[in-house]
C-alpha cells in the first residue's frame, strides 16, 4: 500500500486527515499491527480513542484489521490514553492501540501502538509497522479475532480513588479546551471529594477554543483568569488525549510543568529515598538541583516520552518527568503517563502537606524561565536546520557545556553559568522547539535577545504558522 512514510515518527504515527489518513489506512494497520503483534506471540488488544471527529470512524477500522488478523479486541471507546494503558493489566492485554494526534491541530489523527504494558512502539518499531503496511506483509487470522465492548470507566475511577485517597475537599477549575478529559475528569475527582468548577469541559471535535495544548500560553492564562475569577484552588487543563496536564496555583500563577516535574520529585524522594529520577533535556535546572537537594539521583534523557518509558528499563527511576507535561510515578503505580493519576497525585501531595501550589512552588529553586516555544520548521528541514544551529552555537560558545549526544536525542542543551538554552526538532510534528532561563532578568533578557537574533538569520523558519506556539516569549 501507498503511504507517506513522513507520518512514521518517532514514537507514534500522526498525519493530515484525508490527505495522509483514511479509514482504509486504519484498517491496513489493523493488519499490519495485529501481524507484529501475532508474530511476537500476543493474540488480545484493547483498542481507545480520543474525542477527534474522525476517532470514531478510524478506531472502528483499525478494529476490522485488527479482527482480520485474529487478534481477539476489547472496545473501550473514547478515554484517555492512560486508561488504555492501564487497561491492558486490568484487563490483561499486551496489545493496545489509541487513536489520538494529541495535541496537534484538529486536522490531524493518529495512532499510538502499545506492544507491551504500558510499552510503545519506538523508532524501529514504528519503521517496522512501516514496512509491513508498505508491502502488505500480513498474516490473516484463521479464524476472526472477537471483538467485545467494554465500559472500564468505573473499575478506573475506583482503582485511582483507593490509591490516592484525598484527605482535603479541594476547589478544583477544569478546563479542558472542549477535548476528552472534559468527559472524565470532573466525575472521577467529585467522587474523590473534590468539589469542581468547570469550563469548556463539553466535547466540541471542532476544536472551537483552538489547539488543547496545556504549554500554550494562551490555554495556560486562560486557565489562570478562569482560577483567579472562581477562587478555586487549583486548576487543571490537559491535551485532547489527556495524557498531559497543566496547572496554575490559587494565585492564577502558570506553573511552567518543569516546576512541577521537581516539586513531585520531592514528593516521590520522600517515599523512595534515594531513588533516581529521569526528566528530559528540556527542563530547568531547578530539577536536577531539586533531586540533589532531597537525596535523589538525577538522570537526564532525550525528549520524548516513549523514549523515556524504554529508557526506564534499564534505569529503573521512580520518577520521570516531561516539561511537556507526561509524567510517570514508576515506582508508585505504572511506567506510563497518566493525567487523571498526575492530577490527583499532586493534590493528595498538597493535602499531605499542607501548602497551597503556590507556597510549595515557592520552597524550589527560583528561575526566571521560558515556557516551550514552537516554531514551525517542515519535516523535511527540521533535522538540517537544527544541525546547523547547533554548530553555530558550538562555534560561538566554545566554553559552554554543550550537551549535543544521545541524552539530548535531537538537538542540544547548552548551559553557562546561570542560565541554560535547549534547542531541538519535534518528532511528532513540523516545529523545533526551544527553552531557555536564567538567574536574574538582565541575563534572561540577553539570553532571549541573543536566541531571537539567531534564529531570526534561517528562512527555515516559518514565524507566522498556526502551528508556533509561545513565540511571545521571544520578543
Amino acid at each position: 500500500m501507498k503511504v507517506n512514510p513522513a507520518i512514521f515518527r518517532g514514537y507514534d504515527l500522526r498525519g493530515e486527515v484525508a490527505k495522509d489518513l483514511s479509514e482504509d489506512l486504519a484498517k491496513h494497520l489493523g493488519k499490519a499491527f495485529g501481524t507484529y503483534l501475532k508474530r511476537r506471540g500476543t493474540t488480545a488488544a484493547v483498542v481507545g480513542r480520543d474525542s477527534r471527529a474522525t476517532s470514531p470512524a478510524y478506531s472502528a477500522a483499525i478494529i476490522r484489521g485488527l479482527s482480520w488478523a485474529g487478534i481477539s479486541v476489547v472496545d473501550i471507546g473514547m478515554q484517555m490514553v492512560g486508561t488504555l494503558y492501564w487497561s491492558q493489566y486490568h484487563l490483561n492485554r499486551r496489545g493496545g492501540v489509541y487513536v489520538s494526534a494529541s495535541h496537534n491541530p484538529p486536522q490531524y489523527n493518529g495512532f499510538k501502538f502499545a506492544n507491551d504494558f504500558s510499552e510503545t512502539l519506538v523508532s524501529d518499531g514504528i519503521q517496522g509497522l512501516r514496512r509491513l503496511v508498505e508491502n502488505e506483509d500480513y498474516d490473516q487470522g484463521q479464524s476472526m479475532g472477537s471483538v467485545e465492548t467494554i465500559d472500564i470507566r468505573e473499575a478506573y475511577y475506583n482503582d485511582l480513588i483507593r490509591r490516592l485517597p484525598l484527605k482535603k475537599r479541594f476547589t478544583v477549575l477544569i478546563d479542558s479546551s472542549c477535548t476528552t478529559a472534559g468527559a472524565i475528569v470532573p466525575d472521577c475527582l467529585r467522587r474523590a471529594g473534590c468539589e469542581v468548577i468547570e469550563r469548556h469541559t463539553n466535547v466540541d471535535p471542532t476544536f472551537p477554543l483552538g489547539v488543547a495544548d496545556p504549554t500554550d500560553g494562551h490555554v495556560a492564562r486562560r486557565l489562570s483568569q478562569e482560577v483567579v475569577e472562581t477562587g478555586a484552588d487549583i486548576g487543571f487543563t490537559y491535551d485532547s488525549d489527556g495524557d498531559r496536564i497543566g496547572v496554575v496555583d490559587e494565585q492564577g500563577g502558570i506553573i511552567w510543568n518543569d516546576v512541577l516535574v521537581a516539586l513531585l520529585a520531592a514528593s516521590v524522594l520522600h517515599d523512595h529515598p534515594g531513588a533516581t529520577i529521569m526528566f528530559n533535556t528540556l527542563c530547568s535546572q531547578v530539577v536536577p538541583e531539586t533531586i540533589i537537594r532531597h537525596g535523589g539521583r538525577p538522570f537526564m534523557w532525550r525528549t520524548g516520552h516513549s523514549f523515556l518509558k524504554k529508557k526506564n528499563q534499564e534505569v529503573k527511576a521512580a520518577f520521570i518527568g516531561e516539561l511537556s507535561g507526561h509524567f510517570f510515578f514508576s515506582a508508585d503505580f505504572y511506567n506510563h503517563d497518566d493525567g487523571l493519576y498526575s492530577t490527583m497525585r499532586l493534590l493528595k501531595y498538597l493535602a499531605t502537606t499542607g501548602q497551597s501550589l503556590s507556597k510549595a512552588v515557592a520552597t524550589l529553586p527560583q528561575y526566571i524561565s521560558s515556557p516551550e516555544i514552537k516554531l514551525f520548521c517542515a519535516d523535511d528541514k527540521k533535522v538540517g536546520l537544527t544541525t546547523k544551529i547547533a554548530g553555530i552555537v558550538t562555534r560561538d560558545h566554545p566554553d559552554a557545556e554543550i550537551i549535543d549526544d544521545e541524552r539530548a536525542g535531537d538537538g542540544l542543551r547548552v548551559s553557562r553559568e546561570g542560565n541554560m538554552f535547549v534547542l531541538r526538532y519535534s518528532q511528532n510534528g513540523p516545529y523545533i522547539t526551544i527553552k531557555f532561563e536564567a538567574k536574574q532578568q538582565a541575563q534572561y533578557d540577553q539570553l532571549k535577545q541573543d536566541i531571537r537574533k539567531l534564529l531570526q538569520g534561517f528562512p527555515e523558519i516559518d514565524w507566522k504558522s498556526t502551528i508556533n506556539t509561545n513565540t511571545e516569549a521571544l520578543l
